[in-house]
């Protein structure tokens, strides 16, 4: 619980803090005080690229610096346990990892690594080319319906990008920042750190479907930005995004079809300019 606190709070604290940082830069205007920077700035497309940068960076740095000290921790209490200790089976250095699990619907299994990285722990491996490509079928069949009710609702969950697009400059900044580095440092915490912590307190395919639910739910609920569809629909492709993370055992696929998704919606709003 501390853990899923404290990282929300930081995932808001980083773009806050990038945009205080930044704003007063971008904005130079000599009339405004640092405050009023600010709050110009969390509307500016610039300023919003820079925070965006900023908070990859450090996002990237905590999680592993975090990750490191989890499994230092539970290696240490591996260590002490005279249970574990004396067990004939060999003793992870660690925990159970979420990606060493066999994720059959029918059965869970779970496969102990003796040697165990921050690579393991967030799921950064590579990923089955057919498992890829099921998974590019299905994120195409959430987009037809997803955007086919949002015509037949009349929504246009694009209109807040509208402010940020014309005021950034330079533009490709933006898009770069809202198609490739958002998912990125998205993806680390959510399906990365996040769904690992909790999916590892649980036997099983348990573990799985509760952290699924639970980050997804989170992931939908913090962009705010939105209203309460637009929130639904993100809920959904967070789901698809952790199917995908734990089908595939890797985080790189999750990543992948965000980036994608990302892609096409900011290429149809193009398209519509």
């Amino acid at each position: 619980m501390l853990l899923y606190v404290g990282m929300i709070g930081l995932f808001f604290m980083l773009q806050l803090v990038g945009v205080y940082l930044f704003a007063p830069y971008v904005i130079d205007d000599p009339s405004l005080s640092r405050t009023q920077a600010f709050f110009q700035g969390s509307f500016n497309g610039t300023v919003t690229s820079y925070a965006m940068l900023f908070t990859l960076l450090i996002l990237l740095l905590f999680s592993y610096l975090l990750v490191n000290l989890l499994i230092n921790r539970r290696h240490a209490k591996l260590q002490k346990s005279p249970t574990l200790a004396s067990t004939k089976d060999p003793a992870p250095s660690v925990c159970r990892s979420p990606e060493h699990i066999n994720l059959d619907v029918k059965a869970a299994v779970p496969v102990i690594k003796n040697h165990y990285s921050v690579s393991d722990y967030l799921g950064i491996k590579p990923f089955a080319l057919h498992v890829a490509v099921g998974f590019i079928g299905l994120w195409l069949a959430f987009v037809i319906s997803s955007e086919t009710l949002t015509y037949i609702l009349d929504r246009d969950p694009t209109a807040f990008v509208d402010e940020l697009y014309f005021s950034a400059d330079p533009k490709w900044l933006l898009i770069l920042v809202m198609v490739v580095v958002a998912p990125i440092y998205e993806e680390v915490v959510f399906r990365g750190l996040l769904w690992s912590a909790l999916t590892e307190q649980f036997e099983g395919t348990k573990g799985v479907w509760i952290a699924s639910l639970v980050t997804s739910a989170i992931f939908a609920l913090i962009h705010l930005q939105y209203e309460w569809y637009e929130m639904g629909v993100i809920f959904v492709l967070a789901l698809l995004l952790s199917y995908a993370r734990a089908k595939s055992g890797s985080l790189l696929l999750p990543i992948i079809i965000h980036i994608v998704n990302n892609g096409a919606v900011m290429w149809l709003y193009l398209m519509l300019q």
